[in-house]
């Protein structure tokens, strides 16, 4: 499939005539090559991984420019270079959707532009047709990076957001244990590592929590907490059991290496400390101990949530935060588990 181009329905916006920026379209090879297969036999702790020392590319390289290289070094083992791979795949992937939604949107507002019954006025409408068409602009502008590069497959970006996770990427432990690198409108595609998903995913979150992760470590505590609301589990709550004594250590560790976070996270902190409360209600005093003796051990032995955590998108309504390109050069993680 091509990534759908939207700049055909800015000619009648701007008064000229635009042509979208050649978009890649999959090779023969690259359309009959599978998908690399999950490998059930692959413990969550591999025993080693091998780090380069070399940089990765910076951002602004082109992806055709990248692609080999990256690929090559994922498939060696590099937990960085899997990182980034599959970051970069996440993000062409999300740039086609935002394509296709801005260019559906643009259709709908060609279909209304002589639609009075809409309410707005006409300084309105074309307020709205200048600011859709700015934001097309910008969306061609970022798909520039994924031309003449193959779409990936579901599988591929799932491949490598586990590969990296197993060696220790703490981005990649983030976005795979937690779920997000499986999208809901490709579950059927993703059968066989979901299954593979499910054995793993609670040693990969608590592996991301020990590494300093605070969106791993408040997504773990809150599939952990029996008082989940079970007609919304997301993928890490469906596969872990509840365990009181243990949300609660995490919450209350949690709640102390946000103590010297800025006010702006305080909505976070009340959070916590709700959770916190409604679990104790629960336990009793030798289960309170427990909790409390297993969040010393997690402040002593744990990495520190790293203060530029205080800086990233709260969780909340939207859910743990997908790993950013960005991100995928940050120090592997220890192996730490709960």
């Amino acid at each position: 499939m091509l990534l759908v181009p939207v700049a055909a329905y800015l000619g009648w916006l701007q008064g000229r005539a635009t042509g979208a920026p050649p978009l890649a379209q999959a090779s023969p090879e690259a359309r009959a090559r599978p998908a690399p297969a999950p490998d059930a036999s692959v413990s969550p702790s591999p025993p080693a991984s091998i780090a380069s020392a070399a940089p990765l590319p910076p951002l602004e390289t082109p992806l055709r420019d990248s692609l080999a290289m990256l690929r090559q070094r994922a498939d060696a083992g590099e937990p960085a270079a899997a990182c980034r791979l599959a970051a970069e795949f996440e993000y062409c992937h999300q740039i086609r959707y935002r394509l296709v939604a801005a260019s559906e949107a643009l259709q709908e507002q060609e279909r209304l532009r002589f639609d009075t019954a809409t309410g707005l006025s006409e300084e309105a409408r074309q307020n709205m047709r200048d600011m859709m068409a700015a934001n097309s602009e910008r969306l061609l502008k970022e798909s520039e990076h994924c031309e003449n590069v193959p779409l990936s497959t579901a599988a591929e970006r799932v491949h490598y957001w586990r590969l990296s996770a197993l060696g220790g990427s703490t981005p990649a432990l983030r976005h795979y244990a937690v779920g997000n690198a499986f999208r809901l409108n490709e579950t059927l595609d993703n059968l066989d590592a979901l299954a593979v998903y499910r054995r793993e995913a609670e040693a990969l979150a608590w592996r991301g929590a020990a590494s300093g992760d605070l969106h791993t470590g408040l997504a773990l505590a809150s599939a952990l907490s029996p008082r989940r609301n079970e007609l919304r589990r997301y993928f890490l709550a469906q596969a872990v059991q509840p365990d009181k004594v243990k949300a609660l250590a995490l919450y209350l560790h949690l709640k102390r290496q946000l103590e010297s976070a800025p006010a702006a996270l305080g909505g976070l902190r009340a959070q916590i400390e709700q959770q916190s409360a409604e679990l104790l209600v629960d336990l009793d005093a030798s289960a309170e101990a427990r909790a409390r003796e297993l969040a010393a051990g997690y402040a002593r032995d744990w990495t520190p949530v790293p203060r530029d955590s205080f800086v990233m998108p709260p969780p909340g309504a939207r859910g743990t935060p997908d790993a950013a390109r960005a991100e995928c050069s940050r120090p592997v993680a220890g192996r730490t588990a709960g």
